[in-house]
């Protein structure tokens, strides 16, 4: 018997780390089309230089290329969950149904920010450099080898997200969108009920109290501080204009996203909110969120 695929996409820090944990508990569902592969981008003459010439940086960063390429190989046929989401013919042929997570591109770019997964280059100062620096992709990602800014990872994948969608509706495949906020509040249920909506029955699911992700506030904490929003704080005047200009919200909208008004934000972000965000982005403190008394977070999903 063919088990059903599930296949997930999701940005970074949107809960698909999360989203994963919980499929698990699902018998008899798979979320990869194709085993992967056992082949080591280690092995060969350019691993075996790599490791004899470089150093320190260097040599993480060139192995890291060789481990991303084996990756965007093993992806043209089933992609990796935080690609741009594409449907390939071997997932129609493998008749996936799909789960997408997606998040609120403000409170998207606090994240990332705090928790630059595969950022490469320096790290920004504030949030508002963050959000103008260039980002070199992933292979595995199918976008541009380089965007002009972290937001433009956001809005290519929300437009792919409807396209695939729609891609998915005309092939007869099974598809549900996921807002992180609804995921955050509850994560079980929201699992449950989409998974009921592309023809998989659970009656039961059961979500960690504990984050996926090490040193990072549980989810009574998360479900507290997004059903309040609290993420605004991090926000200035020049931070919620640049996402502005990023962003189509045409898209957006469709998503379930608004567009803020940069006149409702501070030119300059209280102190205490500036140095905690510049403290957490350039990891030297634990995030102002975890510490006792302090409702702040600078907007870390629960999983990326």
């Amino acid at each position: 018997m063919n088990m059903p695929v599930v296949k997930i996409f999701g940005e970074r820090n949107t809960g698909t780390r999360a989203l994963n944990a919980l499929l698990r508990q699902v018998p008899n569902v798979v979320q990869r089309i194709q085993p992967r592969s056992v082949a080591s981008p280690f092995d060969g003459a350019v691993a075996a230089a790599i490791e004899a010439e470089m150093k320190g940086h260097w040599k993480k960063l060139y192995l890291h290329a060789l481990r991303d390429d084996l990756a965007a190989r093993e992806a043209q046929d089933d992609p990796w969950k935080h690609a741009l989401p594409r449907l390939t013919r071997t997932m129609i042929d493998a008749r996936v149904r799909t789960l997408i997570l997606v998040r609120d591109p403000y409170s998207w770019l606090i994240g990332l920010a705090r928790r630059p997964y595969h950022m490469k280059g320096p790290k920004a100062e504030c949030l508002e450099a963050f959000a103008a620096r260039p980002w070199m992709t992933e292979r595995r990602e199918g976008l541009p080898a380089v965007v002009a800014s972290p937001l433009d990872l956001w809005a290519q994948k929300a437009a792919g997200v409807l396209e695939y969608c729609a891609a998915a509706n005309t092939a007869g495949l099974p598809s549900k969108i996921i807002r992180f906020e609804d995921f955050i509040q509850d994560p079980a249920e929201v699992t449950r009920l989409s998974l009921g909506s592309i023809g998989i029955s659970v009656e039961a699911l059961s979500a960690r109290p504990q984050n996926t992700k090490q040193n990072e506030a549980g989810l009574s904490r998360l479900q507290a501080y997004y059903r309040v929003e609290a993420w605004r704080s991090r926000l200035s005047r020049e931070t919620v204009a640049r996402i502005n200009q990023r962003v189509d919200w045409s898209v957006a909208e469709a998503l379930g996203y608004t567009m803020l008004d940069p006149r409702d934000f501070p030119i300059e972000l209280p102190a205490a909110e500036a140095q905690a965000m510049r403290a957490e982005m350039a990891s030297l403190s634990e995030p102002a969120h975890l510490s006792t008394g302090s409702h702040r977070e600078a907007g870390t999903a629960a999983a990326t």
